[in-house]
C-alpha cells in the first residue's frame, strides 16, 4: 500500500472517532437530562395525584363531607403517606366553623395565648 494511502485512511479513521465520541457524549448527555427530567416530572405527578385526596381530606375536616363515625363519635379516614402506604388517621371534632376574612383565631399554649395561621404546603 503506498505511504499517503494510509495516512489518508488513518485520518479517516481519527476524523471517525471524534464525530463518534461527541454523538456518543452527546446522546450521553441527552440520555442524563431526560432522566431528570423523567424524575421531576414524576414527582410533580405524585403531587397532583395527591391532590384529589387532600381536597377530600380538607372537607372532611371542616365538615362539608361526612367521616365515617364510630360508636364513641370518632371519625375515621384512610389517607396514603408519601411512600404512598395507607395510614389510618381518627379525628375526634369538637368544632369546624367558618371564619371571616378579617377575624383572627387564637389558642392558648403554655399558658400564652398565641394567633393561629393558616397552614400552607
Amino acid at each position: 500500500m503506498p505511504p499517503w494511502f494510509e495516512i489518508a485512511v488513518t485520518i479517516a479513521a481519527a476524523i471517525a472517532a471524534v464525530f463518534f465520541f461527541a454523538k456518543y457524549r452527546e446522546t450521553a448527555a441527552a440520555l442524563h437530562e431526560s432522566e431528570r427530567m423523567k424524575l421531576k416530572y414524576s414527582k410533580d405527578l405524585d403531587r397532583y395525584r395527591d391532590t384529589p385526596q387532600l381536597r377530600a381530606l380538607r372537607d372532611a375536616l371542616i365538615g362539608e363531607r361526612n367521616l365515617p363515625v364510630d360508636d364513641e363519635g370518632r371519625e375515621h379516614l384512610l389517607i396514603r403517606d408519601s411512600a404512598r402506604k395507607l395510614v389510618h388517621i381518627t379525628v375526634q371534632k369538637r368544632t369546624a366553623a367558618p371564619v371571616s376574612g378579617d377575624e383572627s383565631v387564637e389558642y392558648t399554649a403554655a399558658g400564652e395565648a398565641r394567633t393561629l395561621k393558616e397552614l400552607e404546603g
